[in-house]
This record gives structure tokens, C-alpha cells and sequence, in this order.
């Protein structure tokens, strides 16, 4: 098996910065897109943002220009987030990039690989969608090392009044993985309120509470009524305390699906669990041999994946075996596995795949240690000819 020499100088890099306690390793960082084929870190406090837009912070309106000035702004606008929570853009470790459309991506890639230090590159997934507001062309929500060195008894929320940004920070700890979840109402706001009651639900059953979840991420239609879905969730939390939320218009007869990151009471163990990924069916709910309800990381390392999509565009059957067989490669040199993967999100551009994926998916995960997992139809992948993306985040096998 091979092993990450490749990621030597960024572990490097974040020691010189003052991170002594940082352990992180940036694997085949390319300068080319300005991301690293999976990123992994252990037994650090992770800040977790919401969506940023290329907002003029002071004037809260969006910034004019094409997609390269908007991507440079909202990498300013997460600087400026991260250091808020004691972080920044050297301390990046995964980036989620919204793009509005298909032709941007490579405008946006490129200028994203000179904006980051080479000894820092995040894993990066690209998806096409419309954003909450018509006049943003681009926009991020990111995973970043803190600095902060204190161990936390549970999460913090950070509001940032100027901005309307948002981070969370998850304590280095056991982190439950909630798989998207639906409940169908005549309107997205009522559809909204009723699906974040289940939620509450499966965190009650997980011994969780509200103020420990780290992020929300909804996939949602219209995009146009995304106010309305905002609303409603914050309506969940204090007023000063709001957290992260991401936003993904999605084609789907549902009108919201929500997953969650929620941090859990730890153990009292000093030792490391034999087990470090445990898979959770809540109350009520049926088991799937293709995703688990609730994924829970035992352990605080984590294994990040750039978005892998297939090497050659080839029938549905060919796509979906190629970017399986990438994964396994990549969490093989990771020191992890098919049965250590913790959270899933597949986009998919044709729900026609929607089929052989369901059946394929079974010849690779074991049906006892399926990912949590959401799938959403999205407008495209951010590559041409290619109509299937994975997004993975998984955790050592010991």
C-alpha cells in the first residue's frame, strides 16, 4: 500500500505555523485545481462554515464582476469567517464550491489553485446549482483546522453580526453523520419545519442535543423559496445562536431533504475504540443494505475525499464501477477502507443513473457498514460528459 509521502511538507507547514498539536496531511495536492486528492486529519477541532456568497460585507450586497472576481471575494469573506474562530485559508482541509453554472467551473478552479498555498490545498467537490441569491455566481462552505488547542466540551456557534456568516466548532470527539432526511408537505416551509422535527427526533435517539449540531446542509426546490426553508430552520435555534446551513436547489418531487453533523458526548474511554465507525438505524425507521440512517466517527480523524467523478464518460454501468473503484484506491492509501466510510453525498445530473446505481452500490459496501448518504439530482457535476460525482468522508480502519 502506498504510503502519504506526498503530504510531508504540508504536515511541516502547519507545525512552522504554530499548530504544534496539528496533524494533517495533504495527499497528491495539485497546483493545476488548487486541491488534494484526500485530505487527512487527526484529533483536531474543526471549524465548519455556512455557505459564504461573494458579499460586500460592508455594503451586504453581492459584488459585481465575473466568476474569478466573485471567487476571489469569497475566499476573502471565509479568511475573514475563519479568523474569526481562530483558523484560516492555510488551515482549509475541505471545500465544498457551488457554482452556478457548468462553464464557470474551470474560471473558477484556476483561480482558486493561485489563490491557495500549495502546502495547503483542501479536497474540493464542484456542483452546479442555482445559489440562494440570482446575482451569485459562486459560493463555498469549507472545513478548517482551528487553533485553538483547548479541548472542548461541545460545540460552539459563532455568528458574525457584520457579515451574516457562520461557524461551528466541532470538538475533537465522536461526530454522528445523519443521513438526509424527508418529510413531504403541501409547501417547502411546512415541508421544512416537519423535516426538522424528524430530525430532532434521530438526534434524541442518538442522545444528542440541538446545540451540538454542526452544520445543516438542504437540498431544496425551488432555490427562488430558499428564504422561506432559512427561515424556518433558524426558527429551530436562539436568536444569537444560528447554525451553519448550506443550501443545494436539487430536482426531486420532495420539496427539502436535510442531513446534519452533530457532535456526541464522548466516552469516558482513554483509549482508542476498537470499533471507528459505528452504523445506526433510529426508532422507527427501515435499514437499507446502501446507506445507514446514522453513521457515527468514533474516532476524531477524518479522511476527506475530493469529489471524484469517472475517469472516462463510458455507459451508466462503466461511470459508476470507475468512480467506486477510485474510492477504494483512494481510502485503500488513506489506511482505510470500503467498510470505514462515514458520510456520503452522490450529485447525480441524470436520475437515470439513479437505477444502476442502487444495484452497483451493493457490490462494493458491505450491507451491515453503508455510509450515511444523500443523493441529489443537480443541475451538473461541474465536468462535461460526466453525470455522477461522490463526495466521501471516511475515518482510519484502526
Amino acid at each position: 500500500m502506498k504510503t502519504l509521502t506526498n503530504s510531508l511538507l504540508a504536515v511541516l507547514f502547519l507545525t512552522m505555523t504554530g499548530l504544534a498539536a496539528a496533524e494533517v496531511s495533504y495527499y497528491k495536492p495539485s497546483t493545476k485545481t488548487g486541491a488534494s486528492l484526500c485530505v487527512i486529519v487527526k484529533d483536531d477541532v474543526l471549524a465548519h462554515t455556512s455557505q459564504i456568497l461573494p458579499l460586500n460585507i460592508k455594503g451586504g450586497q453581492i459584488a459585481a464582476g465575473g466568476a474569478v472576481d466573485q471567487t476571489v471575494l469569497v475566499l476573502k469573506n471565509l479568511k475573514y469567517l475563519l479568523g474569526k474562530v481562530d483558523s484560516n485559508l492555510n488551515q482549509l482541509v475541505k471545500l465544498n464550491i457551488y457554482v452556478a453554472r457548468e462553464d464557470l467551473v474551470p474560471e473558477v478552479r484556476q483561480r482558486l489553485a493561485q489563490e491557495l498555498e500549495v502546502t495547503a490545498q483542501p479536497a474540493c467537490t464542484y456542483v452546479v446549482t442555482k445559489l440562494p441569491d440570482p446575482k451569485a455566481l459562486v459560493a463555498m462552505d469549507a472545513v478548517a483546522v482551528s487553533g485553538s488547542n483547548k479541548k472542548l466540551a461541545q460545540a460552539q456557534i459563532f455568528n458574525d453580526d457584520v457579515s451574516g456568516f457562520r461557524a461551528a466548532l466541532l470538538p475533537a470527539g465522536r461526530t454522528a453523520y445523519i443521513s438526509g432526511q424527508a418529510v413531504k408537505a403541501d409547501t417547502l416551509a411546512e415541508s421544512t419545519k416537519k423535516t426538522m422535527e424528524e430530525l430532532f427526533q434521530t438526534l434524541k435517539y442518538l442522545g444528542g442535543s440541538p446545540e451540538n449540531i454542526i452544520q445543516i446542509k438542504a437540498f431544496l426546490t425551488p432555490m427562488s423559496e430558499a428564504t422561506a426553508a432559512s427561515q424556518v430552520i433558524d426558527g429551530f435555534f436562539p436568536y444569537d445562536s444560528k447554525h451553519p446551513v448550506t443550501l443545494v436547489e436539487w430536482y426531486s418531487s420532495l420539496p427539502i431533504e436535510i442531513e446534519m453533523i452533530v457532535a456526541l458526548p464522548d466516552d469516558s474511554s482513554t483509549t482508542r475504540p476498537a470499533e471507528t465507525v459505528t452504523y445506526k438505524t433510529p426508532t422507527g425507521m427501515k435499514s437499507s443494505p446502501v446507506f445507514s440512517r446514522v453513521a457515527i466517527a468514533n474516532v476524531s480523524d477524518r479522511i476527506y475525499v475530493s469529489g471524484i467523478t469517472s475517469k472516462e464518460p463510458g455507459d451508466n454501468s462503466t461511470r459508476i464501477h470507475s468512480v467506486f473503484n477510485q474510492l477504494k484506491q483512494v481510502v485503500g492509501e488513506a489506511h482505510s477502507d470500503m467498510e470505514h466510510l462515514a458520510k456520503a453525498t452522490y450529485y447525480v445530473s441524470e436520475n437515470e443513473i439513479s437505477g444502476d446505481f442502487g444495484k452497483i452500490r451493493q457490490e462494493y459496501y458491505n450491507p451491515q457498514r453503508p455510509p450515511a448518504a444523500s443523493k441529489a439530482t443537480v443541475k451538473s457535476v461541474g465536468i462535461p460528459n460526466r453525470i455522477l460525482v461522490i463526495d466521501m468522508i471516511a475515518v482510519p480502519a484502526k
